[in-house]
C-alpha cells in the first residue's frame, strides 16, 4: 500500500513501476525469489527491489546474500544489467515509519516499534492506506535518520536497527510524471 500510494501521489506511471505483494510468502528468501521470478517473466525492468522484514525470519541472511548475487547478474530485455536490491528493515518496515517521528539508537523488537508508532499514528495497521500522505511532511527527517542508521549499523547482523527504505522512496519520488499543460 505504502509504495503504491507514493506511485499514485507522485503520478508515477505504472509503466515505470510495478508494486507487487510477495507471492510466495513473507520469509525474506521467498520475497527475493518472487521478485527474481517476476522479473524473469518479462525482463522489462532496470531495478528490482525486494523489501522484507527481519522479524524472526530464518531465511533473512540467505535472502541478503542471494539478492547481492543477483545484483547486476540478471539482464533485462535490452540486455542491460539489472540492479537487484535487497531492502531489509530490522526489525520491521514500521521502523521506517517510526523514523519520521523519532531518532532511534538501539534495537527494539517489532512489538515495541508498533507500540511507539501507534503513539504517533494511533490507527496504524499493517497494510493501511494513506500512510505515505500522513507521513510525507516528515520525510526529510526520516531520510536523515535512516541514513544515520545505515552509517552506524549493517543489515547483516539482523540485530541492529536498520532500514534502507529511504533509498527506494527517494528513487520513486524522483520518477515523477510530467505535468500536463492545461489549455489556456
Amino acid at each position: 500500500m505504502y509504495f503504491g500510494d507514493i506511485r499514485r501521489q507522485n503520478r508515477v506511471s505504472s509503466a515505470h513501476i510495478t508494486v507487487l505483494p510477495g507471492g510466495y510468502g513473507t520469509e525474506p528468501r521467498q520475497v527475493v525469489d518472487f521478485a527474481k521470478d517476476t522479473f524473469l517473466e518479462t525482463k522489462a525492468y532496470e531495478w528490482v527491489f525486494a523489501l522484507f522484514d527481519r522479524n524472526d525470519h530464518r531465511t533473512y541472511n540467505d535472502a541478503l546474500e542471494h539478492a547481492a548475487k543477483l545484483d547486476k547478474s540478471l539482464r533485462n530485455d535490452e540486455r542491460h544489467p539489472v540492479r537487484f536490491i535487497a531492502v531489509p528493515s530490522v526489525p520491521c518496515f514500521e521502523l521506517w515509519l517510526l523514523l519520521h517521528y523519532v531518532d532511534i539508537h538501539a534495537f527494539w523488537n517489532r512489538l515495541e516499534v508498533f507500540r511507539r508508532l501507534r503513539e504517533h499514528i494511533p490507527s496504524y495497521a499493517k497494510g493501511a492506506t494513506q500512510i505515505y500522505a500522513h507521513t510525507e511532511g516528515a520525510l526529510p527527517d526520516a531520510i536523515r535518520r535512516a541514513q544515520r542508521l545505515q552509517a552506524r549499523f549493517s543489515p547483516a547482523t539482523g540485530t541492529d536497527p536498520y532500514t534502507n527504505v529511504n533509498e527506494v522512496v527517494t528513487l520513486l519520488r524522483s520518477i515523477r510524471a510530467p505535468m500536463r499543460q492545461r489549455p489556456a
